[in-house]
């Protein structure tokens, strides 16, 4: 699938700031799921932007506006094409539980196993991530009941929670945004020692009356790792295996280590935020198939004439 992502911020100032140094997670990874064709940022007032690769090899761009301004914009324009297709006779199951004490040394889920800012690994969410195991034995199939239990049992509300949310408060409440089931997957996982990351994106809506949640802004996951399939996406806010309708922006601990757009201004004056995005198909959808033709009817096989003799 080919997709065009439009990401617009918006801050205005009423009054004017200055020395702002900013952030921003908002090129596409290139992984073997997606390639990035093109991405273009571009911010008012004209500034230069350098980048580099964190930890978790994500692009991070960075820039600074020493001068005073009233308003900033950070308009973020690119082109995917992404070839993750889900087959349903193929998930990964089939690795047990007690594998799991082996990844603990392991450097690339190593960091995806510990607290962080927004995720707390304590015994009230043990218990709870126990409960949803059940009896199950295998990974994947106890972080898809988790990824379940989350959609089901969390009621998906804007205006609830901040930015700032900690997954203890969205676990104990039951409601957030797709940020915030991230979060609560996150940490149900973790207390499983089921490595699990947290990852920042978009999605294209296919569904026909758009029926899915968070398609009109930015949007939020989680990979678990399986050894032998390496990272798979839950999507908990709409009870998904992540597609080819995903575009994964930035992986990492939690929301912190992907905000879209982070940084600091000095001024006294309080600000105004607005933020768009459109995602849209560029290509055609594959028309359905063609039914089989109809097998012409076999031709009667006339019945063996037996020979009589005279």
């Amino acid at each position: 699938m080919r997709l065009r992502v439009h990401h617009r911020t918006e801050y205005r100032y009423f009054s004017p700031v200055w020395d702002s140094l900013n952030e921003l997670h908002l090129k596409p990874l290139q992984t073997r799921w997606q390639t990035c064709e093109s991405a273009i940022i571009s911010v008012v007032p004209a500034v230069r932007l350098t980048s580099y690769e964190d930890l978790h090899q994500n692009t991070v761009h960075h820039f600074e506006i020493p001068e005073k301004h009233e308003r900033l914009i950070i308009d973020s324009r690119c082109t995917v094409t992404t070839a993750c297709k889900v087959d349903f006779q193929a998930l990964p199951y089939g690795f047990p539980h007690s594998g799991l004490r082996s990844l603990k040394g392991d450097e690339e889920c190593f960091p995806f196993l510990q607290d962080s800012r927004y995720v707390e690994i304590n015994p009230e969410h043990w218990r709870l991530a126990l409960d949803i195991q059940d009896f199950s034995t295998d990974v994947f199939q106890t972080a898809y009941a988790i990824m379940e239990y989350i959609f089901r049992n969390f009621e998906y509300r804007y205006g609830s929670t901040t930015v700032s949310t900690h997954a203890n408060e969205v676990i104990s409440r039951r409601c957030g945004v797709c940020q915030d089931f991230a979060h609560a997957m996150v940490a149900l996982c973790r207390c499983l020692g089921i490595p699990c990351r947290y990852v920042s994106g978009y999605f294209f809506d296919a569904t026909r009356h758009h029926s899915l949640r968070g398609s009109e802004a930015s949007h939020a996951w989680v990979e678990v790792f399986i050894p032998g399939h390496g990272w798979i996406g839950l999507d908990p806010t709409n009870n998904k295996v992540i597609d080819d309708t995903y575009v994964a922006i930035a992986v990492g601990r939690d929301y912190r280590d992907v905000t879209p757009v982070s940084g600091t201004y000095f001024g006294s004056g309080s600000s105004m935020l607005e933020v768009k995005v459109t995602v849209e198909r560029l290509d055609s959808p594959a028309p359905p198939p063609k039914p089989a033709a109809a097998s012409p009817a076999p031709k009667p096989v006339p019945a063996p004439v037996k020979a009589v003799k005279a």
